[in-house]
């Protein structure tokens, strides 16, 4: 993360381009995420089926065997586990630590700011601070918190146990929400390729989990990609249904991020595999996009 004397941003209404490095600050409206939590499943569509409490687990090695934290203490292996991150609730309240540490944080890895800042820093609106967001707020930052992440060194009796977020504490009749954070992993931000996550695109796809999961994949995805396969997208969004249903819902998702003016391209079958071919993304969606969407 940057310090916060660089200017915020806003997102200029062009095509997607993926430079090797932007320093952005987040605002309130868009989040700059390194590319591994966005093209991995990290956060995923939480159904109503969905069962929420189950601990995953999942292999990060090739994505941040190049933090400082291994190179220094030779750790060549690391995993993150804990309870499923939805896309709905807990992926706005990340952009809000996020933003929330790039503002305040590296000169301190512990924050201390009032619920209805913070809140405005997740992107809710005023009209919605009230018992029931702040209810909200909690449970997802337990969920957060619950995200272990752990570097260990192979044929060795070392390792090291951190997580996304070391500790959340908040309290409702105060009115004041306290975040603590790793300052070990910094370089996270540094290290991969950084994405301009625009939270108004979200907001767009309410309800369409699938769809702002696709939205975030894509977007992480470099300039003129190849062609992504339904597998590799059904690895990405973790569906707990059959491989008819989540092509099913895959095409559906990707079809709401064209409606909406983010993307165009092509579905396409090779040995038996669909395919979707991307031909341009948009950062900022157009405004007759928008009237499609509100009609």
């Amino acid at each position: 993360m940057d310090k916060m004397e660089r200017p915020l941003i806003s997102l200029p209404s062009t095509e997607i381009t993926q430079p090797s490095d932007i320093s952005l600050v987040s605002n309130s409206v868009t989040s700059v995420q390194p590319n591994v939590l966005l093209r991995t499943g990290v956060f995923t569509p939480v159904g109503r089926k969905t069962n929420t409490y189950d601990v995953n687990r999942m292999d990060l090695t090739l994505d941040l065997v190049n933090l400082d934290l291994c190179q220094k203490e030779g750790y060549d292996s690391v995993t993150v586990k804990g309870t499923r991150l939805n896309i709905e609730t807990d992926f706005k309240v990340w952009c809000g630590i996020v933003l929330v540490f790039s503002q305040y944080g590296l000169s301190s890895n512990t924050i201390s700011l009032k619920f209805s800042e913070f809140a405005k820093c997740c992107g809710y609106p005023s009209r919605r601070f009230d018992k029931n967001l702040r209810k909200q707020i909690g449970d997802s930052l337990e969920r957060i918190q619950s995200q272990s992440l752990s570097f260990r060194r192979k044929g060795a009796e070392k390792a090291v146990h951190t997580g996304m977020l070391l500790k959340a504490r908040y309290d409702g009749d105060e009115d004041f929400v306290e975040l603590m954070a790793d300052e070990t992993l910094w370089d996270l931000y540094r290290l991969d390729y950084q994405v301009l996550v625009s939270l108004k695109v979200l907001a767009k796809l309410p309800r369409a989990e699938v769809a702002q999961c696709l939205y975030l994949y894509f977007l992480a995805l470099p300039e003129n990609p190849v062609p992504v396969s339904f597998s590799r997208l059904r690895e990405r969004l973790r569906l707990e249904t059959s491989i008819k249903e989540a092509n099913r819902k895959i095409k559906t998702g990707i079809k709401k991020l064209e409606s909406i003016g983010f993307l165009t391209g092509s579905f396409l079958v090779k040995k038996g595999e669909q395919y979707y071919a991307i031909d341009k993304r948009f950062k900022k969606l157009n405004n007759s996009a928008l009237k499609s969407i509100s009609a």
